[in-house]
């Protein structure tokens, strides 16, 4: 995912360092800091597709400060992630709170919370749905190891590839559910 955001800012007291404080209280580390170009990065690591706070994710921030102008470069990796209409809701309203905090000083941490544990309730359901799909998949395997009175492997393919079917369904399904 790759968002970019312009903002104007018109008290540029301190704005790098206003900048640095809004993401080290998310634990976004500033990597580089060279004459008004902010890097900031979120290491990756195995775990993340199990992670259920899309902050916490690999990410990388580039931020140009230009008199009263920023420019932000929000880059996520989400190529392990379901990519989900609730991990976008996070990381829209991250970007929404980091516009707030520079224009008026104020963020909706609350609001921020609320949509995070709303991203770990869906991701919940997600899961529920995959392990259905592989249980399905199982079942099916099963089955046809029965019907056909031998040991294919074709059996051991159909759990991931019914879990990751029923995954993707609901994904979809949600979305275009929303999207009506």
């Amino acid at each position: 995912m790759e968002r970019q955001i312009k903002i104007i800012v018109t008290d540029t007291t301190q704005l790098t360092e206003k900048v640095i404080d809004f993401f080290k209280q998310f634990d976004i580390k500033l990597t580089d800091n060279k004459e008004g170009n902010l890097t900031f990065k979120q290491n990756s690591s195995l775990l993340d597709a199990w992670k259920t706070n899309p902050l916490k994710w690999a990410s990388e921030i580039f931020v140009s400060i230009v008199d009263n102008k920023v420019l932000a470069n929000f880059c996520v990796d989400t190529d392990a992630q379901m990519k989900t209409k609730e991990e976008e809701a996070v990381w829209q309203t991250f970007i929404d709170n980091f516009e707030n905090y520079l224009t008026n000083g104020k963020t909706s941490n609350q609001k921020l919370i609320s949509t995070i544990s709303d991203n770990k309730k869906s991701r919940l359901t997600y899961f529920g749905w995959a392990i259905f799909g592989a249980i399905i998949g199982g079942l099916l395997g099963f089955v046809y190891n029965k019907m056909t009175g031998n040991n294919s492997s074709l059996s051991i393919f159909l759990i991931p590839i019914f879990a990751t079917l029923f995954l993707g369904w609901k994904i979809n399904y949600v979305k275009k559910k929303n999207a009506l």
